[in-house]
């Protein structure tokens, strides 16, 4: 077989990885190739796991780990090697705690941040270079918010390594907060401490954050409200900014405000939304750091979950979980605008894309 590697020099394909839940015919994770010079996606393998439903890469490329979002004491993080080909699983380790649904990758450290839904907590491993996990620290959080259907305890939803990677922000749905933790280093043992926390609009269920490239800026997307929160850092502390709505103007109807992300040249911001909506809309971000929504698109399916931008930024593609779709849009790098190409990739239950 031509590998996946020479492919990709010959064709400028790079591999796709899509992550599922496995209770409805998927086999776990799955290996497309895309080319970026066309938005064709190519099914090239799949790899047994279950319900991996979030996904992270190394920096180097040659690993992926999978969080197995499961709602017990077996729920896991696994570890992959890619050898250009296919995935060879190598690890899993509990994450002592039901329905983890989110891992963070240090570019600059071994280390993977788990996060807990279920069991409102996050887990801190250590990573071998040949793919072996170790956890090195759990951490508990505690807590409430007013909505006592969604927020009626601890949902640690997702972690992000700051730009310089000093500190992982830790979003908590179940308590409107975003918890602030330093990454401490002492000869080769980390370990997270808390320093401070962020308390969030009421009620919104904070679950993804993006930075802007230096952390001046940081935009904290409210699941429940389908808002985001920007925070400007003043003197080194976060004060926020304003509150955008992510809907259009005179939108009624369930929010799921689902993923944030921001275009590499940082002028543009994205956000999808679930619920009755099943759109993604596009914010453009001015000097200051000011979110302006520009338009809001139909995702061409239900229940966008995860997106993510090619690696050129000429296509940005959405994962409609509920309709076993991925949305291919061909992406404006001058106005950030979507164009749908009418490429759809037909997965099962997708839930994240990476490249």
């Amino acid at each position: 077989m031509l590998s996946c590697l020479v492919q990709c020099s010959i064709a400028q394909e790079i591999p796709m990885f899509i992550g599922t839940y496995t209770h409805a015919g998927s086999q776990g994770i799955y290996l497309y190739m895309f080319d970026m010079n066309t938005g064709d996606a190519t099914m090239y393998s799949s790899t047994a796991s279950e319900h991996p439903s979030f996904l992270a890469r190394s920096a180097k490329g040659d690993m992926l780990y999978a969080v197995n979002e499961i709602g017990d004491t077996t729920a896991s993080l696994s570890s992959f090697t890619f050898d250009g080909d296919a995935l060879s699983f190598v690890d899993a380790i509990p994450t002592d705690g039901a329905s983890p649904c989110h891992v963070a990758v240090s570019k600059r450290h071994p280390l993977a941040v788990v996060s807990n839904y279920g069991g409102g907590s996050l887990s801190v491993y250590r990573l071998d270079k040949n793919g072996g996990i170790e956890q090195i620290q759990h951490i508990q959080q505690e807590g409430a918010g007013p909505n006592k259907e969604r927020q009626e305890a601890s949902h640690v939803h997702s972690a992000f390594f700051s730009p310089d990677e000093h500190r992982v922000y830790v979003q908590n749905l179940g308590t409107d907060k975003v918890t602030i933790y330093r990454l401490d280093k002492t000869n080769d043992d980390y370990r997270l401490v808390e320093e401070s926390y962020l308390s969030t609009p009421a009620g919104g269920g904070p679950r993804h954050l993006v930075f802007d490239e230096n952390g001046q800026n940081m935009y904290v997307l409210l699941e429940m409200a389908a808002k985001i929160a920007h925070y400007e850092n003043v003197d080194g502390n976060w004060a926020l900014v304003d509150t955008v709505s992510i809907n259009e103007d005179g939108f009624e109807g369930d929010n799921g405000a689902a993923e944030i992300k921001r275009s590499a040249d940082g002028k543009f911001l994205y956000a999808s939304n679930r619920g009755d909506a099943n759109t993604i809309t596009l914010f453009a971000i001015d000097n200051s750091g000011k979110l302006e929504r520009k338009k809001v698109y139909a995702t061409g399916g239900e229940g966008p979950r995860n997106f993510n931008i090619s690696p050129d930024g000429r296509f940005l593609l959405v994962a409609n979980q509920q309709t076993n779709n991925i949305t291919i849009f061909e992406r404006s790098q001058e106005t950030g605008e979507l164009k749908d190409t009418g490429k759809q990739i037909e997965v099962s239950t997708p839930v994240c894309i990476v490249f």
